[in-house]
Parts: structure tokens; C-alpha cells; sequence
């Protein structure tokens, strides 16, 4: 009999568990890519992200097809998902459907029904791992889970092992081919801001790959003295390649301890920690569904009262705040749909703290823009900023974008490159200009101001 599969965020032929494993019996097989719109929505999703996948999907249905493996493409309305799946699994008499998990408080009540479904109708569902670990196994002394990074971290170390980092080849080539492949559905981008940031990003497993091993050999070494500055090129820029699932976590740590060992105080060390980071996120969303349903870890933060002020939430938008450093850096996310992880933090502390603005209208703006959102990453790192979430900054935790701004872009090259308008201002003028300097050069002044903002902020989460 043969094997259904379905794609996910695991856009890849490498190390895909559920691929791999369906492909095994060897008896025909069938990848499904559900184009829902609907399902995008739930999360957000960018349409810079949707078109950057679908661009995947296009290589990965041709080295599939040469492996007689045909991939179906269904744009199933959200409700009658799961249906069409069993529609599919029937047509083709499958007896397993594989797919890889899920975090997500909706993706995992899902293929919970979908595997009702598939019982009533003696269709088995296999599930895999999406995690380098399971994250049941990894729990306290107590026997509980996690609520704070570094212990996590401590503990996802610990139980690593060779067998957690054994890759998956790509899948079985089939002795038959069990239908034709789907063409890609048409999905053009409106916006030319996203038209032309798309071109940033070459698709393809094996550019994943190749940008892997570029880091490996030219930037890591630098990475934990150098990842905090913008205007250097000294991160990975696979976030963007990991978000899809393009390529996987796993086998970014697998190549990385091949090279190196896992020392504290060295850029590969970081670099692990930003990748343990990402797993502890969909850690967090797994065992805490609250989280996921963008609920304030932090119970008690459901009552912070948030200032609704939609003229400084448009300005933070378009990069027109007056500070700099926060305008450069929504700039940089609107021309390229990619931002700094150092300015992330930045911008989202600014607008949860300085304006009061509720950090889930960030985290939605931030979804629909980022070409590399992870709904996990995305909700953990706001909740982070804004003090309402796991191993959070205490709320008095604010950070000063001019000070910021001084320490990592002292000369002002990455403030020059998304604000042309201050690109003639000196190092020293550049990171907050003068009134007259603001007028000359047509730049917005701040719109809110930083010390007594910052005093509202700890005011409103003090009395929580």
C-alpha cells in the first residue's frame, strides 16, 4: 500500500524524518502541500514569507518527481483540511500518513482530530519529531518544565547525544510513480517593496546549505564578539532558510559539532545558544499553549493597561518614531522583510515600553512583514521584550535607543544606509540630531520622550 505525506514547515529533503521514513517501504508515495491562506492567517504569515516557500516548493517537486515521488497541491478552505487529507489518503489507498509535529496550540489540535479522523477510517497518522529533542524529555530535577533559558539550556546540552544528531538522508526513490505532480500555485506579491526584497533570498535546500558552511568558514569564529553590531554582515542569515524548514536544526548543530566543540567564551558556543534558543521557544509554545494562543506567559500582565494610541503605532511602523536607530531598523525590515536580532529587541522594547503600546500588535506587525517569522521565535522574543513572558527582563528593564544606538553603530553606518536623509550628520549628531538638525534635514522629532516614558512604563507594571 502506498504512503501519504504532508509538508509543513520542513521544506526540505534532507533530514525529514516523516519523508524519509514514508519513503522507506518504497510501494509509492505521495507528498501533499496544503496551500491554505486561511491557515496563514492564523499566525500571520507574511506574504514575503508564503511566495518565498512556494519558491521552494517549485525545486523540491522536481528533485521529488525524479524520485518518483509526486507532490499534490490542495488550497483546502481552513475547516475542511483535515477531510481533504483523507479524501487524499483514500484515492490513493494509503494505510499511513506521515508528517512531522507541530507546536502550535491550533496545528496540534489539528492533527489531533486528523488522527481520529484517520483511525475511524484504519489509516494510521505517524508523527516525528520536529525538535532535535522531544520536549517531554527535557524537564526539571522536579520532574516540571522549564520557565527560564539558561537551566534549559543547561539541560538540552546534557541530554544530546549522537543518536539526537543523526541526520536523515533524502528519501527513497519509489518503484512506481502513483500520480502526476500538481503545478505550483500562482501567488504574485503586490507590494514592490516585497517584490524587490525577495530577490535577497535564493531558494533551494542546497543554498541552505551552502550558506551553512560559508558561516562555518568565514564569520563564526567572530560571532559572539561581532552579532551584536548591524552595519557588520556577522550573522548566519538562516533564519530564514530554519523558519521554513529548509533546513533543519538539527542538522545545523550536527555540522557545527562536527567542526568544533561546544567550549563557553567561543563564537560556535553563541551560536549553539541561538540555535537552543529557537528550540526552547517551541519548547515554551508545547507545554504552555497559552503562549501560543498569544497570551502573556505571565498571567498577570493580561492586565496591563496598554496605551491605544494608533498615531505612534503607525509612526513605529513606518520608521517615523525620531529616534533613529528604531527608524533604521523598521526600515531595514520594511525594505528587506529581515531584521537584526539585536534591533528586534530594540524596537519591540520601545514600543511595549516607551509607547505602552501592547506587545501583540508588534508581534502581529512583525509576522506579517518578517520573510523569516517563526511563530514560536516571533512570540517568545516579544514576550521577552516586553517583560510578560518566559525568562523575561524584569519590566524595569528598558533599553535607551540613543545609548543602544552609540554602542553598536557608533559611526552611524547601518543609521546611514536605511536613513539617507542623516547620512552627512557626524558619528557623534547622527544618533539623536538637534531640533534645527531635524528641521534642515526634514526628520521627524521623537514622538514620545524617553525619560518620562520610561518612568510611565515601570508605573503601569509596578501596580500589576
Amino acid at each position: 500500500m502506498a504512503n501519504l505525506f504532508i509538508f509543513s514547515n520542513d521544506l526540505r529533503l534532507e533530514d525529514n524524518a516523516a519523508l524519509y521514513n514514508a519513503s522507506l517501504s518504497k510501494n509509492g508515495l505521495e507528498a501533499l502541500f496544503l496551500f491554505n491562506k486561511d491557515k496563514w492567517q492564523l499566525h500571520y504569515e507574511s506574504p514575503l514569507k508564503i511566495k518565498f516557500q512556494l519558491n521552494n516548493l517549485e525545486i523540491i517537486k522536481e528533485e521529488l518527481d525524479n524520485l518518483n515521488i509526486n507532490l499534490r497541491v490542495l488550497s483546502p478552505k481552513l475547516d475542511d483540511e483535515n477531510k481533504l487529507i483523507l479524501e487524499e489518503a483514500l484515492k490513493i489507498n494509503a494505510s499511513k500518513v506521515f508528517i512531522n509535529s507541530e507546536y502550535g496550540f491550533n496545528e496540534k489540535q489539528r492533527d489531533e482530530n486528523l488522527r481520529k479522523l484517520l483511525a475511524d477510517n484504519r489509516i494510521d497518522l505517524i508523527e516525528f519529531d520536529s525538535s532535535i529533542i522531544n520536549p517531554k524529555k527535557i524537564v526539571t530535577g522536579a520532574g516540571t518544565y522549564f520557565k527560564v533559558f539558561t537551566p534549559y539550556s543547561r539541560s538540552f546540552r546534557e541530554e544530546l547525544n549522537k543518536e539526537y544528531l543523526q541526520c536523515f538522508p533524502a528519501p527513497e526513490k519509489q518503484q512506481i510513480k502513483i500520480g502526476d505532480s500538481d503545478e505550483i500555485p500562482i501567488f504574485e506579491l503586490e507590494d514592490e517593496l516585497k517584490k524587490n526584497a525577495l530577490k535577497l533570498y535564493e531558494p533551494g535546500e542546497k543554498v541552505a546549505i551552502e550558506i551553512l558552511e560559508n558561516f562555518f568558514e568565514n564569520k563564526i569564529s567572530d560571532y559572539k564578539v561581532a552579532r551584536d553590531f548591524p552595519a557588520q554582515d556577522s550573522t548566519s542569515k538562516l533564519s530564514v532558510y530554519l523558519s521554513s524548514g529548509i533546513i533543519s536544526a538539527k542538522k545545523c548543530v550536527s555540522k557545527l559539532l562536527e567542526i568544533s566543540e561546544d567550549s563557553p567564551g567561543t563564537g560556535e558556543y553563541s551560536w549553539f545558544n541561538e540555535i537552543i534558543w529557537r528550540e526552547f521557544y517551541k519548547y515554551i509554545i508545547f507545554h504552555y499553549p497559552r503562549v501560543s494562543m498569544r497570551k502573556s506567559f505571565n498571567e498577570k500582565y493580561d492586565q496591563v493597561k496598554w496605551r491605544d494610541d494608533e498615531e505612534d503605532f503607525v509612526a513605529w511602523t513606518k520608521g517615523e518614531t525620531g529616534f533613529p536607530i528604531i527608524d533604521a531598523a523598521m526600515k531595514q525590515l520594511l525594505n528587506t522583510g529581515w531584521m537584526h536580532n539585536r534591533l528586534r529587541m530594540i524596537v519591540a522594547m520601545f514600543l511595549s515600553k516607551n509607547l505602552l503600546i501592547d506587545w501583540k500588535r508588534g508581534e502581529e506587525f512583525f509576522m506579517q512583514n518578517l520573510i523569516d517569522g517563526d511563530h514560536a521565535s516571533n512570540v517568545g522574543g516579544w514576550q521577552w521584550s516586553a517583560s510578560t513572558g518566559v525568562d523575561a527582563a524584569p519590566y524595569f528593564r528598558i533599553f535607551n535607543p540613543i545609548t543602544q544606538s552609540e554602542k553598536f553603530d557608533k559611526e552611524g553606518l547601518f543609521l546611514k544606509h536605511y536613513l539617507p536623509n542623516l547620512e552627512g550628520l557626524s558619528s557623534k549628531e547622527i544618533h539623536n540630531p538637534d531640533i534645527e538638525l531635524r528641521k534642515e534635514l526634514n526628520y521627524p522629532m521623537p514622538i514620545t520622550d524617553l525619560s518620562s516614558s520610561r518612568k510611565r512604563a515601570i508605573e503601569v507594571f509596578s501596580k500589576i
